[in-house]
């Protein structure tokens, strides 16, 4: 009887142990099912706040330095004036154009705000062929309304054929080279500022940059910068001026220690990045009209001497340069550069329209006595520019182009508009074979002099007086 409840103890105690440990398994696994279940919520929680952060430190300024802030804001109004200049529109106009004829219509107009000078007015009609490098241009020239000037031109690869006046209505042929000889010929002294060779500027090769190109040039020269300009060199405030409470202010200051060092870190780098030099020297060779940096071994030469004038100017850690930009609420109104002590030029784009102001210009004074006094002159006394472009149809460009100059007594406005638009063909136009012409040597002193009279308005030239140098 003992031994039958001992058994039957036995029996009660195995069935408690296993429905223990059936309890205890399923419980167990329960807790890791609820330990699973906790840390895939919590993993998908951080993934989801971690996107919400990326999210709002892409669209919004949250969390961003003044340093970013600042090149978030320039970066946009740079691209907005970028597209101005080159867009996808404008590359696939100028690329059809390339291979097209064209008829150019255009309107250039000088105005005297105090009528120190009468209106100077000029119309230009120019037809052509870019896929075969000729054109025939017209140009009428009017001075208080009355015509002074009626010149006709021919370019027809590297040769021009021009009539006017000054020739006696006689087509005047001559190659597109050496013409600091012929102005030598002329009789001029100063013959530094004539180019060699007369060269037709695409202006949209010569501020477009590729992707790659641009990618490059960032990602080298970027870090130098931040090098030298840190954190606490930016500024963000509100504006105090009451009227415009939603205008916020970010500015970079520059002492001239800073951009000293900079510049030479920047320029010792540029010296031996043989790609960015490569890209400079394209867009040089388009303006470079004598030719001085039109190889790689003098852009170094004159990037050596930059850099020595540099060193040896005196820097403080006063400012020197301050870049602000002028943010109200989503829109970049305007950039500004002010640099110490000499002038401020704003930059700023609306309705497809680029416009520089320069004010505050320290030396205005009016120096005529040499080429560089003159183009240093006329520099300081801009005011405004503005440009725009804008293409219709893919197939008619339309660009307009304003400069105010202030001289103090006087203040000029020059205006050059035209419309261009790309022709299937185009029929009768004149061709070199096509002409009867003089040909422009040095030996035709014949020409010389009657082109002389002309502009002189003399009948005979004045006997000693050396009009045409001999070489």
């Amino acid at each position: 009887m003992k031994r039958l409840d001992n058994v039957t103890n036995n029996l009660n105690w195995g069935r408690k142990n296993i429905i223990i440990f059936v309890l205890n398994y399923f419980l167990n696994e329960e807790k890791k099912v609820n330990k699973k279940k906790i840390v895939l919520i919590s993993s998908f929680i951080s993934v989801v706040i971690i996107a919400v952060l990326v999210i709002i430190y892409i669209n919004t300024d949250f969390l961003k330095t003044k340093e970013q802030l600042f090149w978030k804001y320039f970066g946009v109004k740079k691209d907005e004036i970028a597209n101005i200049v080159s867009n996808n529109e404008l590359k696939e106009y100028d690329s059809k154009l390339n291979k097209s004829s064209y008829i150019k219509e255009g309107n250039i107009s000088i105005q005297s705000k105090h009528k120190f000078i009468g209106q100077i007015e000029a119309k230009i009609l120019e037809v052509g062929d870019k896929s075969q490098d000729f054109k025939n241009i017209s140009i009428d020239i009017n001075y208080n309304r009355k015509k002074i000037s009626d010149t006709d031109i021919i370019k027809d690869e590297n040769y021009y054929l021009i009539r006017s006046n000054l020739s006696e209505n006689k087509y005047v042929g001559f190659e597109n080279s050496n013409f600091k000889q012929k102005a030598k010929q002329l009789g001029l002294k100063n013959v530094d500022f004539i180019p060699d060779s007369i060269k037709d500027i695409d202006f949209f090769e010569l501020f477009s940059l590729s992707d790659e190109e641009s990618e490059y040039i960032l990602k080298k020269y970027v870090p130098i910068c931040r090098k030298y300009v840190k954190n606490k060199d930016y500024i963000k405030k509100k504006s105090n001026d009451s009227n415009d409470s939603n205008l916020t202010i970010y500015e970079l200051q520059i002492s001239g220690k800073q951009l000293k060092e900079l510049s030479i870190a920047i320029l010792d780098e540029l010296y031996h990045d043989d790609y960015t030099l490569n890209i400079i020297l394209k867009k040089i060779q388009m303006v470079d009209i004598n030719n001085k940096y039109g190889n790689l071994e003098n852009l170094k030469v004159k990037i050596r001497e930059i850099q020595h004038f540099i060193y040896n100017k005196e820097a403080n850690d006063e400012k020197f340069l301050s870049i602000i930009i002028y943010k109200n609420e989503n829109d970049v109104e305007k950039i500004e550069l002010v640099l110490k002590n000499d002038r401020t030029i704003s930059i700023e784009n609306e309705n497809n329209k680029i416009i520089i102001k320069q004010y505050d210009v320290y030396d205005k004074k009016i120096e005529l006595d040499t080429i560089d006094n003159i183009a240093r002159t006329i520099l300081n006394s801009i005011t405004e520019i503005s440009y725009s472009k804008n293409i219709k149809n893919n197939d008619i460009n339309f660009v307009d182009f304003n400069v105010i100059c202030d001289f103090g007594i006087e203040t000029i406005i020059l205006n050059y508009n035209y419309e261009e638009k790309i022709k299937n063909s185009i029929e009768n136009l004149n061709r070199k074979k096509d002409i009867e012409y003089i040909e422009l040597t040095k030996d035709d002193k014949k020409v010389y002099e009657t082109i002389l009279q002309n502009i002189y308005k003399i009948n005979d030239l004045e006997a000693g007086k050396n009009y045409l140098q001999k070489n």
